[in-house]
């Protein structure tokens, strides 16, 4: 944040920028439910939490203004993220783990869901997203797939195939939002959904599993 001694706060039903100074919101905006999970990245503000019936949402906010940028589909629609992510941010987009364990891409202007890829059995390793300058990687300790930016066609890349002798339990690329990860670790295992942690939050990858 630029501001000295301000902090972003979320609580039942409303997100707000707040200064400790002055004890006073500089915005506050009213949400549906309640935000557990708070990351920023630029002059955005990530938004993650329940509403009244357990169902998850993302919220983005202007971080100077409170303004809503966009939310993702409710749980009603066939697009909606039903778990907390990890966001990886490149070219302006964010990459992601949703629970299936498929790689995803939301639109980094309207949060619409781009497309969402299985590119592994559901008993294969779990991967972890890695992005460097140039390209979008899915690497485990057998195999290592290469992320089309624009389409999710996920190609193997042979030449990195069995990276290590022993599994891959942490990755670290450009764009990944650390804030948000650990907090999706610590929301996971507090409400017990062990597939969102594993899945949608990158927080358990590298086994080695059958691939």
């Amino acid at each position: 944040m630029s501001q000295s001694n301000e902090v972003y706060l979320g609580k039942k039903n409303s997100v707000a920028r707040f200064n400790l100074t002055t004890k006073e919101a500089i915005w506050s905006v009213g949400i549906d439910g309640y935000p557990y999970i708070l990351s920023c990245y630029s002059d955005r503000l990530l938004v993650q939490g329940t509403n009244f019936w357990g169902k998850y949402f993302h919220i983005m906010l202007n971080a100077n203004t409170g303004e809503q940028v966009w939310a993702t589909p409710n749980y009603y629609s066939t697009n909606a993220i039903n778990c907390y992510i990890t966001p990886h941010y490149y070219q302006g987009n964010i990459f992601f783990m949703n629970s299936k364990g498929y790689i995803c891409k939301l639109c980094g202007d309207s949060g619409e869901l781009l497309f969402q890829t299985k590119y592994k059995k559901w008993y294969e390793s779990a991967y972890l997203i890695t992005i460097t300058d140039e390209n979008i990687y899915l690497i485990s300790k057998k195999k290592t797939f290469k992320v089309c930016e624009m389409s999710g066609e996920c190609t193997e890349v042979h030449e990195l195939a069995r990276l290590s002798k022993d599994k891959i339990t942490a990755a670290y690329g450009n764009g990944v939002d650390q804030v948000a990860l650990f907090s999706v670790i610590a929301a996971t295992a507090a409400s017990g959904d062990g597939a969102a942690a594993g899945g949608g939050g990158d927080g358990g990858g590298g086994g080695d599993g059958g691939s």
